[in-house]
């Protein structure tokens, strides 16, 4: 008796786990909706990875252009006002803002 109880509890647990797990059919007159956003997704990711390579390759370039160093002076060539920078924009940036 408890045995058969215990069966039919345990069927109808299992039941309604699994019957919501099903594919059901699309309605009449509808069809199924799968596939359609794929070749879109598809396209969105291969954009996505194509920036990424091209990305990566102009930061792989803009790294290999940077000093060994930032140290002031630790190669001896400071810029071409002995600052350390090229064109003196650290030194226009440091002085303040300018008041008209």
């Amino acid at each position: 008796m408890q045995v058969e109880n215990v069966t039919a509890v345990v069927n109808q647990v299992v039941t309604g786990l699994l019957v919501p797990m099903q594919d059901r059919p699309p309605p009449p007159g509808q069809l199924p909706e799968f596939g359609n956003a794929a070749p879109a997704g598809l396209a969105i990711v291969l954009l996505l990875l194509l920036a990424t390579v091209f990305l990566i390759r102009n930061m792989s370039k803009r790294i290999t252009r940077l000093p060994e160093s930032f140290d002031d002076g630790a190669d001896g060539t400071g810029g071409a006002d002995g600052t350390g920078s090229a064109s003196g924009a650290v030194a226009d940036r440091d002085a303040g803002p300018t008041r008209s």
